[in-house]
């Protein structure tokens, strides 16, 4: 069985502290999980290699990855990258995770 991949955004700083010593509860963040499939469609639509370009981040197969800087986190949201024509319903959710970061002054982190 495939690892299940998880995008996650701390509540608050102190929920962003815990999550870097990996002893953050589920209670302390707001998360997508993405199965294979999910993951596989938004990879081939280029969602992935886009946000790297915009984020000047490193999100690929096996890495984590965090997305932290207000700025790169403005960026994303004011991309067309949530626009991308896939059948798999996440990018809302996602989008949703970086206006949540944006709102609580925290990251979107990506565990992959």
């Amino acid at each position: 069985m495939s690892k299940r991949k998880i995008i996650t955004v701390p509540k608050d700083k102190d929920s962003e502290v815990a999550l870097d010593y990996d002893t953050a509860t589920t209670e302390q963040l707001i998360e997508v999980f993405l199965d294979q499939t999910e993951f596989m469609e938004l990879y081939r639509a280029g969602f992935f290699q886009e946000l790297n370009f915009i984020a000047d981040a490193l999100i690929d197969e096996y890495e984590s990855e965090a997305i932290t800087d207000k700025e790169k986190i403005q960026l994303v949201l004011d991309s067309d990258i949530f626009n991308k024509p896939v059948l798999v319903d996440k990018l809302n959710q996602i989008k949703n995770l970086f206006q949540e970061a944006l709102q609580r002054n925290t990251g979107v982190y990506f565990y992959f």
